[in-house]
């Protein structure tokens, strides 16, 4: 998956699970996790923000997973 840069802070919250849910080490996944526990002390980042940024995620990685399955993609 390509990530554009993200167009305010809402987008950069999605991408940051995106990159979560897609590190490839524990390394990786703590940084990620640091910088998302510092975007969340931002008051404008709702609790309802930030789980629909992590919702979105995990649905745009599912549909990815899917169509690399249905059309023989390496990473399926």
């Amino acid at each position: 998956m390509k990530l554009e840069p993200a167009k305010d802070k809402y987008e950069l919250l999605y991408q940051g699970f995106v990159l979560l849910f897609t590190c490839p080490t524990s390394k990786h996944r703590e940084e990620v996790s640091e910088m998302i526990g510092c975007m969340l002390l931002d008051p404008d980042i709702t609790h309802e923000c930030a789980q629909n940024a992590c919702v979105r995620a995990i649905e745009v990685l599912q549909l990815e997973k899917n169509l690399m399955k249905q059309f023989g993609g390496k990473n399926a």
